[in-house]
């Protein structure tokens, strides 16, 4: 009997029809809630923050500021009564602009609006802009910059094409209070670059241009190096092969023995490795990309990822392993870009390893046939280190 009850109960339901509601507030109308009072304005670069008291009603619900970052773009920003202030972004400049704050009602109801005039300081945008200074360098140029107030900006590269029309050549997204970048593959033929930057509002700055001629490099080819085995130095791990580090394989896996390179547990601090280029060549950069780079990401900046090592370059080694006829080309610093403890990378953090890590080896220093990595500290201290791969750039002599 129950059953049926239950299907003559669906029956007459259907027979009547359904109606359904959007969900909203459990009541509507009402009064508007008072307006909030002693506004003050803190300005601040880019941003804008609000102090008020807020009205005492026990109907209250938020507070909303309700703004225009430029002409035709309107931006709300929300604050709950519990709070007493909020923070305005996106400006893009330094003009003075009025901002509505509306106290609104658990039945959104809104109060009439209290008008504020807010004037930001130099924004991120227009302070990185007018950082902005850059060079020629080896296939291109090095940019540098100060960001301050650690924004989310991103750098936009132009060049132009053969008709002078702007063209995209690179992006760079930083946080990074100050910093530089290269931007690579030019020949060394005179070219014009700009510089903007924009933030994640599309605010934009001016672009800056000059023409400079990037200076000539090449490519080493890898085909003709070959590793080395000197007296003193540290001993591969396991099954794995020095030339991993030039075989241009940077993923595959703790259980590939072709992705990276890694010495012995127990080598000691420091120790080295040496190698072959094949060719004497004055040596303009080198990029090392860290094994974990694009897999196994829990070991970038850990255990045995390179933090401090030494490049060293000699045309007739010695064969007793010393340094002897040796020259350090170049101090490296491996720097993780925020700063994160280990254990802990950004997506910046992770970028940078993915790119390389990229060292410049000073114009004077000399041609060099062979290589020696001595390794000085790991991001976790160890005894041995590890690499995915290793590029050299440079004039073949």
């Amino acid at each position: 009997m129950q059953k049926y009850s239950l299907i003559i109960c669906t029956f007459l339901l259907v027979a009547l029809g359904c109606k359904e509601e959007k969900l909203g507030p459990l009541t509507k109308g009402g009064n508007a809630p008072g307006q909030v009072s002693n506004v003050t304005v803190e300005n601040l670069p880019g941003r804008a923050t609000l102090r008020y008291s807020i009205p005492s009603d026990p109907d209250l619900l938020y507070i909303k500021a309700v703004y225009e970052t430029r002409p035709g773009k309107t931006m709300e920003v929300i604050s709950s009564f519990y709070n007493n202030s909020m923070t305005l972004e996106g400006f893009g400049n330094t003009e003075e602009r009025e901002v509505q704050l509306y106290s609104v009602s658990k039945t959104e109801a809104a109060s009439t609006p209290v008008t504020v005039k807010v004037k930001p300081l130099t924004p991120p945008v227009q302070a990185a802009f007018a950082s902005l200074a850059f060079e020629p360098d080896f296939g291109g140029i090095r940019a540098t910059f100060v960001n301050e107030d650690s924004a989310n900006i991103v750098i936009g590269v132009l060049t132009r094409d053969p008709q002078g029309e702007p063209l995209p050549a690179d992006m760079h997204y930083t946080s990074q209070k100050a910093g530089a970048f290269f931007v690579r593959g030019f020949d060394d033929t005179p070219r014009w670059f700009g510089l903007y930057v924009r933030d994640r509002w599309q605010n934009h700055s001016d672009t800056v241009w000059k023409q400079v001629t990037p200076l000539f490099e090449e490519k080493l080819d890898k085909k003709l190096f070959k590793g080395m085995s000197l007296p003193t130095d540290a001993k591969a791990w396991g099954s794995v092969q020095l030339q991993n580090l030039w075989n241009d394989v940077v993923s595959g896996g703790q259980s590939s023995s072709t992705t990276w390179f890694r010495t012995q547990n127990g080598s000691g601090v420091p120790h080295h490795i040496t190698f072959d280029l094949g060719v004497t060549a004055r040596i303009s950069r080198i990029i090392q990309v860290p094994r974990g780079a694009f897999d196994e990401k829990t070991l970038l900046y850990s255990a045995g990822d390179p933090q401090l090592y030494e490049i060293w370059g000699s045309n007739s080694p010695a064969t007793d392993g010393s340094f002897n006829g040796w020259t350090k080309l170049q101090d490296c610093e491996v720097v993780k870009v925020s700063g994160l403890p280990i254990g802990i990378n950004s997506d910046e953090d992770i970028s940078r390893a993915q790119a390389g890590h990229e060292f410049m080896i000073p114009a004077d220093a000399p041609p060099v046939r062979y290589i020696r990595i001595k390794m000085l500290q790991t991001f976790g201290n160890a005894d041995y280190f590890w690499m995915a791969e290793l590029t050299f750039f440079g004039e073949i002599q």
